[in-house]
């Protein structure tokens, strides 16, 4: 990703302008980013089949982090000093880590994960040109994480069925500044809350046979990002 985004960067800059001494900010682009991402996972068990022993319900709490990257495009329109816009990005996340939490089952234990996987925003951003060439920003709108997060047991004759795509909301704001009348460079936070999607592991064996066991769980993050775009 990092290969790409300056490959894009020497190419788009080969053929760009210099900057104007007022920039248009106004017009489509499209770019690419790459940057790292932290978060919180919570897991908890349903009390249906723990009753109320924290140590098998949990919350249990655990922080992935990973690198991400992709592409982004969007639109923006120049009133004055303000730019106004819509904006997506779509790429891979590497939001994972693990946690092991105790089982009911003697010698065995259950493993909670979240993997890596696409995700992708839509926002609208509202930003003030503090020189011709420089804008500050925020955005917000829709967020999706299709990284799965599961909960597996060491013990034989369960299965385990991992959460659906997590969807939810991001807010945040950054800096751009337009190299060039055609490039544009920047820096960015921000948070995710991609809400909570359910699990389950389903007994094979006679616990009952085809008991269902659910748990449920809640993922947030934070990001940052440096991103390159070009303006059509």
């Amino acid at each position: 990703m990092k290969a790409l985004l300056l490959s894009i960067s020497a190419a788009a800059l080969l053929t760009a302008s210099p900057v104007q001494a007022d920039p248009n900010w106004t017009g489509p682009y499209i770019g690419a980013h790459v940057g790292g991402v932290w978060g919180n996972a919570s897991t908890t068990d349903d009390k249906a089949d723990w009753g109320n022993d924290p140590k098998f319900i949990g919350p249990f709490d655990f922080n992935p982090a990973g690198a991400f990257g992709g592409a982004t495009a969007g639109f923006n329109l120049q009133m004055g000093i303000l730019v106004a816009g819509l904006e997506g990005d779509l790429g891979y996340m590497d939001l994972s880590g693990s946690i092991d939490t105790p089982s009911s089952q003697s010698g065995n234990h259950q493993t909670i994960a979240l993997d890596g996987g696409l995700y992708g925003t839509a926002t609208a951003r509202l930003g003030v040109l503090v020189t011709p060439a420089t804008l500050i920003y925020g955005k917000g709108g829709f967020a999706f994480y299709d990284g799965e997060a599961s909960q597996a047991t060491t013990a034989d004759g369960y299965k385990t069925h991992g959460t659906s795509t997590f969807t939810g909301w991001v807010a945040g704001g950054g800096i751009e500044h337009r190299l060039t009348d055609s490039i544009s460079v920047r820096i960015e936070y921000q948070h995710f809350d991609f809400g909570s999607q359910d699990g389950d592991q389903t007994s094979l064996t006679d616990d009952p046979i085809g008991h269902v066991y659910e748990n449920s769980t809640k993922l947030t993050a934070d990001s940052v990002k440096l991103g390159v775009a070009y303006k059509f």
